[in-house]
C-alpha cells in the first residue's frame, strides 16, 4: 500500500498520483464505496471524528455509538433521545447539497464508468443528482434487471423514510411527524391505528393487535439486516460483471459487513490487474489492509477530486461541453491553417526525374506533382495529340501515320480493346532535320526515334 499526499514535493509520490489518475482514466467498470466523510463538506457531521456526531451529542442518557443501537428501544428515556436526535439529523440532510465527491460519482455514471456505488450514508444526497438510490428486495421479480438499474446501494438504509416496527409500512416525513420526533415522542403507525379502530368498531378482539411505532428506515447496530440476502445477491452479480477498479471514500472501514465487502471486491479486482484506491483523512492499518489497498491518499475527499479534475478534466464535462470543446479546437486548427501563407508556385515546368514513373497511375496524379509535366515516355496515351514537335515535324508524322492507317487503333470502335503503347523499337536516325523517317515493317507500330533535346514520340490518348 502506497501512502500518498497531494502537496508532497517528492517525485516518487507525484508519479504514484499519476498512476492513480491513469487507473481512473482507464477504468470502465468502477465500484465506489463511500462513508460519512464525503458528506462533511455538505454540512452533515461524521460519526467518529473530534467534531462528529458521537462526540457532539450532549445527552447524558445516550452517548457515542449507542445513538444507533437497537437497545435504545428498550428504555423510554433512551427512546426519547433517539427520536430527537433523528429529527435533528434529518434536518441537516434536507438542507445539505451534494459535494464534489457526490458529483464525481454522477460524472462516472454519465460517462458509463460506474458499475455500482455502495454507500454507508443514510442522507441520500446522491438522489439530488438524479442517481437511482435504494435497495432491491431479494424476492422481487426480475431482480437482475432492477439491480442493474440501481446506481447507489444504501447499505444502512434511508433516513428520508419512516417505517412501522409492527406492520413495516413505509411513510414519508411530514411536518406533524417532525414536531413529534423533535419533542422526543415516537409517533404511532397510522396504518396500525386505522386497523385497530376498524376492528374495534366491529367488536373483534383487540388483545392480539399491536400498534407499531414509526422510526427511520435505517439499520441499527445489533439488529438483523432486513436486506442482507438481496445485498449479497447483488454483490455476487457485480463481481461476475468483472469490475476493474475500486475507489473508497471517507470511511474508517470498521463495520464488519463493509470490511468483508472491500476484501472480497479487492481480491476479484486484483485478479484482473485492477487497482484499489482509498481516500480518507485518517490512514488505515497497514497490517490489516496492506494486501488489499494499492494506494492510500491522505486527503479530504473533495480536495482530491479537485486535484483529479486538473489532471483529468474531460471526466467532469458533459457530453455537450465535450462536443463544444472539440468544435472549438477544430475551428482553431482551421484558422491557423488559413493564416499560413500558401507556397510560392514553381515556374520550372521540367520533368522531375526524382519521381518514379511507375508509381504514376493517372493524369490527375501527374497534375498534382506541383504542376510539372511528366516525361512523354511514361505519359498515358492521348488521342490525336502530338506535343513538342515543330510544324514541319508534325506534318511528317501525320503523313507516316496515315500510311500505316493507325486510326482504327487510335480512334477505334467501342468494342476495340485498349490501345497499347508504341513499340520500343525505333527507326534509323534521320539524315536531316526535315527528312521524314523511313518506313518500318507494316506489322509494327510507327515509332519516331528521339533526337537530342527533341522528343518526337506521339502521345496518344485512350
Amino acid at each position: 500500500m502506497h501512502h500518498l499526499t497531494l502537496d508532497s514535493p517528492d517525485t516518487t509520490i507525484k508519479l504514484k498520483l499519476s498512476e492513480v489518475t491513469k487507473a481512473i482514466y482507464g477504468s470502465k467498470k468502477m465500484v465506489v464505496l463511500t462513508g460519512a466523510g464525503i458528506s462533511c463538506n455538505a454540512g452533515i457531521p461524521d460519526f467518529r471524528s473530534a467534531h462528529g456526531l458521537y462526540n457532539a451529542n450532549t445527552s447524558t442518557t445516550v452517548k457515542g455509538k449507542d445513538l444507533f443501537d437497537i437497545s435504545l428501544f428498550r428504555n423510554e428515556d433512551t427512546l426519547q433521545a433517539f427520536a430527537s436526535f433523528m429529527e435533528t439529523l434529518y434536518g441537516h440532510t434536507t438542507q445539505a447539497m451534494p459535494t464534489e465527491t457526490h458529483k464525481f460519482i454522477h460524472h462516472l455514471k454519465k460517462h458509463n464508468k460506474l458499475l455500482r456505488c455502495y454507500t454507508q450514508n443514510i442522507d441520500a444526497l446522491e438522489r439530488k443528482l438524479e442517481l437511482h438510490t435504494g435497495i432491491i428486495e431479494a424476492q422481487t421479480s426480475n431482480f437482475r434487471k432492477h439491480w442493474k438499474d440501481l446506481d447507489v446501494v444504501q447499505l444502512h438504509g434511508d433516513l428520508h423514510a419512516l417505517s412501522c416496527t409492527a406492520c413495516f409500512a413505509h411513510f414519508d416525513w411530514s411536518a406533524d411527524l417532525r414536531v413529534q420526533l423533535a419533542a422526543g415522542e415516537i409517533p404511532e403507525c397510522p396504518k396500525c391505528l386505522e386497523n385497530y379502530h376498524h376492528k374495534s368498531a366491529e367488536g373483534k378482539r383487540l388483545s392480539s393487535l399491536t400498534v407499531g411505532m414509526l422510526r427511520p428506515t435505517i439499520v441499527l447496530y445489533g439488529e438483523n439486516h432486513p436486506h442482507s440476502e438481496s445485498i449479497s445477491r447483488g454483490i455476487s452479480m457485480d463481481i461476475r460483471s468483472r469490475p476493474d477498479c475500486l475507489v473508497i471514500f471517507g470511511t474508517s472501514l470498521r463495520v464488519d459487513g463493509v470490511k468483508k465487502l472491500v476484501k472480497t471486491m479487492a481480491k476479484e479486482i486484483h485478479d484482473r490487474n485492477g487497482k484499489v484506491i482509498f481516500v480518507n483523512k485518517t490512514s488505515p492499518s497497514h497490517a490489516v489492509w496492506g494486501d488489499f489497498i494499492d494506494y492510500f491518499i491522505e486527503s479530504d475527499c473533495d480536495s482530491w477530486i479537485r486535484s483529479l479534475k486538473q489532471d483529468y478534466p474531460d471526466l467532469f464535462l458533459t457530453q455537450l461541453e465535450l462536443d463544444q470543446l472539440k468544435l472549438k479546437k477544430s475551428k482553431g486548427k482551421k484558422k491557423q491553417m488559413m493564416l499560413t501563407p500558401p507556397p510560392t508556385p514553381s515556374t520550372n515546368k521540367k520533368f522531375d526525374v526524382s519521381i518514379d514513373p511507375k508509381s504514376i497511375k493517372s493524369n490527375d496524379k501527374i497534375k498534382q506533382l506541383l504542376g510539372e509535366r511528366a516525361s512523354p515516355e511514361y505519359s498515358p496515351i492521348k488521342t490525336n495529340r502530338i506535343i513538342d514537335l515543330s510544324d514541319e515535324e508534325l506534318d511528317v508524322v501525320k503523313q507516316e501515320l496515315k500510311k500505316k492507317n493507325p486510326l482504327k487503333q487510335i480512334n477505334g470502335n467501342k468494342n476495340s480493346k485498349r490501345p497499347t503503347r508504341p513499340s520500343s523499337k525505333v527507326s534509323k536516325d534521320l539524315d536531316k532535320e526535315n527528312q521524314s523517317p523511313k518506313r518500318s515493317s507494316p506489322k509494327k507500330q510507327p515509332v519516331i526515334k528521339q533526337r537530342q533535346n527533341i522528343a518526337i514520340i506521339p502521345k496518344i490518348c485512350l
